[in-house]
């Protein structure tokens, strides 16, 4: 048996990442940590405890006496904050971890370097301006694509916070004083896109040493809580659909292997249709597990949490290639509920170009 430590049990994308890891053929004991009390009383690990946050000099501390208390095997850090913490001191980390290069973590955390590497070289990304001064923002604006409506978010963090689609360089210019008079955000933490109408991709990829191991592909087709928000939209899906659409697969593939040839662990890509539906990279979320997992792992032979544990361990992996993928798998979401996964022939009177036509004009 190995014990695996998963951080950020607790929360919705830590306990989904249990779940899969409880689905595999692996035999493990499961720690969950997380820096908020009621998210350990919320855990489905086998045991769980409270940590300091990643940014508090106590963790790594405590983390290393955690590791050494319970003979833990491997860390997998599930949150931006403690992906990127365990990415810089991994050599301090006193158990195995399983994660990119350290350079490709911080590009990838940081929206606008990211977005810089990749365009420099031609490759399929969002039209993206970086926002140095409000008052030139309409000047900053028309390095844009026309479009009648762009994309406003901050340059780093996850969940869509401080997203939104705007008309104008005013709305723009007043969604980010807003921010930072209420939220303390300065402007230049912002960049602005052209906003994609297209659909909504996530490819969920496990590497080792620039091998291939585990590829899932999902469509959003309803946003979680997408319509309390200004934009009608989300990162995380109410409904995800299992999908296979090569071009966009091939898209995201070539871009994970320009910012880490070797690439080794976990990268999650998010990608946009434009107008004449070519599905662009938004983003890359990198050393971590998607909120989404239960979809992705949702009727594979393998699924990727257990790849990720036997690539880390070097345990037997016994897979051929890579397994298809079948689509038409869907995850639905709600408050207080666990996700189902079920198949759409198993609905009646499900559509999924209903929600899609809904999602281009949220």
């Amino acid at each position: 048996m190995h014990t695996i430590l998963i951080t950020g049990a607790g929360g919705g994308g830590g306990n989904n990442l249990i779940r899969s890891l409880r689905n595999s053929n692996l035999d493990v004991c499961i720690i969950g940590t997380n820096c908020l009390s009621q998210a350990v009383a919320k855990s489905n690990a086998d045991q769980s405890f409270l940590l300091p946050e990643a940014s508090d000099p106590r963790y790594l501390p405590e983390l290393n006496r955690l590791i050494h208390a319970e003979s833990v095997d491997l860390v997998i850090p599930n949150n931006d904050r403690e992906s990127g913490f365990i990415s810089d001191n991994r050599d301090a980390v006193e158990t195995r971890t399983f994660m990119p290069d350290q350079d490709a973590v911080r590009l990838c955390q940081d929206k606008n370097r990211f977005y810089a590497a990749v365009s420099e070289v031609g490759m399929t990304v969002a039209p993206t301006v970086m926002v140095t001064d409000l008052d030139r923002l309409e000047e900053t604006m028309a390095g844009l694509p026309p479009s009648d409506r762009y994309w406003v978010r901050p340059r780093t963090g996850s969940g869509s916070k401080g997203a939104t689609w705007v008309k104008t360089p005013a709305q723009a210019r007043k969604w980010i004083e807003l921010w930072h008079e209420l939220r303390g955000f300065r402007p230049t933490d912002f960049q602005i896109a052209t906003f994609l109408p297209g659909r909504d991709y996530n490819v969920q990829t496990i590497w080792l040493d620039g091998e291939l191991r585990f590829l899932s592909m999902v469509e959003r087709l309803a946003y979680y809580g997408g319509e309390n928000r200004l934009s009608g939209m989300a990162s995380t899906p109410a409904i995800a659909r299992t999908i296979n659409v090569p071009a966009a697969i091939e898209n995201a593939l070539a871009i994970i292997r320009h910012v880490d040839p070797k690439a080794t662990g976990s990268f999650n890509v998010d990608m946009k249709g434009s107008v004449d539906g070519v599905a662009n990279v938004t983003e890359i979320n990198v050393g971590r597990f998607p909120m989404i997992t239960t979809i992705h792992d949702a009727n594979r032979r393998m699924n990727g949490v257990e790849t990720y544990v036997r690539s880390a361990l070097g345990l037997p992996f016994e897979q051929d290639g890579l397994e298809e993928i079948e689509e038409g798998w869907l995850m639905l979401r709600e408050l207080d509920t666990e996700p189902l996964v079920i198949h759409e022939r198993e609905l009646q009177d499900f559509d999924a170009e209903e929600l899609r036509a809904r999602l281009s004009n949220p």
